[in-house]
């Protein structure tokens, strides 16, 4: 008989394998062990009646106000176990905890649940309900961009005031909130902060130039993502930002296009990385910075915003029915700004290439 078992230790909201295996999320810690054909939730009696509702179809709910390692040692008693894989976010502390107490402990080397990167008709609905929540939250923010005057000084008034990366970005995520989803760093950065991928932005938002709203709200229902990239501008545009703009949309298209049962990740990566070198975006590096496409083309989304498949330069798995990435292109410059533009796309069961993102795109104001 093997003796091994995978042991977790999480709120079930941060540890998505946590929440995948058992079904449940709460605001504490709680164990979940799985053995065979055992799984086990020890959960704490705040939650028990809830967790008992809530896990998924044979979890066994149990409740536990002893310590983690002597409700573990417990567990491994009854079930006679000696050995335990444990993911490698696992605590530290409390695995040196459990080796003291006599119990192997060994990190898992590979995924455990590599299954979770071909999702089911349920969780498309459940992701697509995310997106959905994005798009209303980006529709808030480009309705606020446009309502907004241009100021002299070529900078945003919004209902008699200057329009911030903070206003617009607190815009958004209420819209989220209000749908029940948890907002989490949404992008809102203009100026020359859109050329840096991840500036969440800040201060005043100048006119004619390109604002990246970067939005990937989580479900407090479900648990799951959506994740959603447009780009606009309210005012005038450089030439360079207009080429740039069509540029990273025709990229974006033609990768799209790629996506399909068999595809290799990195070979979809690259046709679009030679697209803006066509139109004469290449990357590389000058006295301003990183300049160009220098990040990954896409990625799973989940019950985590970063998930198997990625489309980077690295990946070589045929891609299969079922996954869900996004396809988002992008090109940055620091004296100038940036532009980034990102759709999800499943494909079916049937090898099918589906749009998720329904929003359309502009750029103009």
């Amino acid at each position: 008989m093997n003796k091994k078992a995978i042991l977790f230790k999480g709120n079930g909201t941060d540890a998505s394998d946590m929440r995948y295996a058992s079904g449940f999320a709460a605001p504490d810690d709680f164990l979940f062990l799985m053995h065979e054909n055992r799984r086990i939730c020890l959960v704490s009696p705040l939650e028990y009646d809830r967790a008992r509702v809530s896990v998924l179809p044979g979890v066994e709910v149990r409740r536990s106000t002893a310590s983690a390692v002597e409700a573990v040692k417990e567990l491994c008693a009854e079930l006679g176990l000696a050995s335990l894989t444990v993911p490698g976010a696992f605590p530290l502390g409390l695995a040196e905890k459990l080796r003291g107490a006599g119990l192997e402990v060994v990190p898992a080397e590979e995924r455990l649940f590599p299954e979770r990167e071909f999702k089911t008709a349920e969780e498309i609905v459940k992701i697509t309900a995310s997106l959905r929540a994005a798009e209303a939250g980006c529709r808030r923010a480009i309705e606020i961009l446009r309502e907004s005057d241009i100021a002299k000084d070529r900078t945003l008034v919004w209902q008699g005031q200057p329009l911030t990366s903070e206003i617009l970005r607190a815009e958004v995520d209420c819209t989220m909130l209000k749908l029940g989803m948890i907002p989490t760093g949404t992008i809102c950065a203009g100026g020359l902060q859109a050329a840096q991928p991840h500036n969440q932005g800040s201060g005043v938002i100048p006119a004619d130039f390109p604002v990246v709203l970067d939005i990937f709200p989580k479900s407090r229902t479900t648990g799951y993502w959506g994740d959603l990239t447009r780009t606009v501008v309210r005012g005038l545009p450089s030439d360079f930002m207009r080429r740039a703009y069509d540029a990273v949309l025709e990229a974006r298209e033609f990768a799209k296009s790629c996506i399909r049962p068999g595809a290799i990740p990195s070979e979809i990566h690259k046709c679009a990385a030679n697209i803006l070198e066509k139109h004469g975006f290449p990357t590389g590096h000058d006295e301003h910075g990183d300049h160009g496409f220098f990040h990954g083309l896409g990625h799973g989304v989940g019950l985590d915003i970063h998930e198997f498949p990625r489309l980077s330069p690295k990946a070589s798995t045929p891609l299969r029915p079922g996954i869900v990435v996004t396809d988002e292109p992008g090109l940055y410059y620091p004296d100038k700004g940036g532009i980034r533009l990102e759709d999800m796309v499943w494909i079916s069961p049937e090898g099918k290439t589906v749009t998720l993102t329904e929003i359309e795109d502009e750029f103009v104001l």
